[in-house]
């Protein structure tokens, strides 16, 4: 006859079966990690669809790039390169795409900024007042997360990115992620995020209002805070990396590691080989407890260079499954 403890063997084997094959489990056993990417400022012949980006499975996040936000009272404009905005070609022919995207459970968030084009030539600046954030918001809730229709048709985009920031000290990017999240409820999240330089001077109020779920920052450009190509010499980006997980407004929210996904997009600056990424660096920073996966700039890039297929097993950390009382077996084994 068996034992009790025979028993509780025997069921604790069945537990940690159903575990592993099952969803009796809480949220942990999915690794909240993963890969996100930049779309929208290349070419379709370069970056193809967002729905052929979705379908790889690569991605867990993607940040439409970009909106175009000015000061003046006049509507943000979407640009989107020559993917779509012409009479001929609305954006709106991306709804279908976007809640394809969704429906995977990929998150599509805006990318908003300031205007490109030189200072010299720039007619329009961007947002200064609190009252100017607040006109933003509803017209971001309007035209972009509240499911309406708007330029990507009747979509509900998952959130809003800033980025391509360089008058951070003037302008009200805090008050903007507040007006923003005013909209978010109980019941719809409207996820925040930011892309900073890895030398930043611009968004560190907004990061400081503690709203701020995704931290997109860009290791490039500046070698004192990149990988250096040349050597294989990840002492400076490891170095910028501890300092941005220790950043008050981040340290229970999730980082991401932005790198370019070619040598070509930055010129060389910046680029981890995927091995050197997978060996000397993912190691280091997955031990953050607020390490959020990997961005890659760009999603043309990718494609060029095949990055996100050599290294999307090695971007999330390792997954235990935790099993809750709700198992069936689980209370049963208790009392044996």
């Amino acid at each position: 006859m068996a034992t009790k403890t025979q028993a509780l063997i025997f069921l604790f084997s069945l537990f940690t079966i159903s575990c592993s094959f099952t969803k009796p489990c809480h949220a942990d056993c999915v690794s909240k990690e993963g890969i996100a990417v930049f779309w929208g400022q290349r070419s379709e012949s370069e970056e193809l669809t967002l729905r052929e980006a979705c379908a790889t499975g690569n991605y867990k996040i993607i940040l439409l790039d970009y909106l175009i936000v000015y000061e003046d009272g006049s509507d943000p404009a979407l640009n989107l390169a020559s993917h779509c905005g012409w009479a001929e070609k609305p954006c709106t022919i991306l709804e279908s795409q976007i809640k394809y995207c969704q429906s995977l459970g990929i998150k599509v968030i805006i990318s908003i900024g300031e205007d490109r084009s030189s200072p010299a030539t720039r007619t329009r600046t961007p947002l200064r007042s609190e009252e100017d954030a607040k006109k933003l918001a509803a017209y971001l809730w309007n035209n972009y997360l509240s499911g309406q229709s708007g330029p990507l048709g009747a979509v509900a985009l998952d959130g809003v990115n800033i980025f391509e920031v360089s008058q951070g000290k003037i302008l009200h990017w805090d008050e903007i992620l507040e007006a923003i999240n005013d909209y978010s409820t109980t019941g719809r999240k409207i996820y925040l995020g930011v892309s900073p330089q890895c030398v930043d001077v611009n968004l560190g109020a907004a990061i400081r209002t503690n709203l701020v779920d995704y931290a997109f920052v860009e290791f490039y450009y500046d070698p004192g805070c990149s990988y250096d190509s040349t050597n294989k010499d990840p002492k400076n980006l490891l170095e910028s990396w501890n300092k941005w997980i220790s950043k008050e407004g981040l340290t229970d929210k999730q980082v991401f590691l932005g790198i370019p996904a070619s040598k070509e997009v930055t010129g060389g600056s910046g680029f981890i080989e995927p091995e050197a990424l997978t060996k000397d660096v993912l190691p280091v920073v997955k031990q953050a407890s607020n390490y959020g996966g990997v961005l890659l700039f760009d999603r043309a890039a990718d494609i060029s260079s095949g990055y996100s297929d050599a290294t999307k097993n090695y971007v999330p950390t390792d997954c235990t499954c935790v099993c809750d009382d709700s198992f069936p077996f689980y209370n049963q084994a208790l009392v044996l």
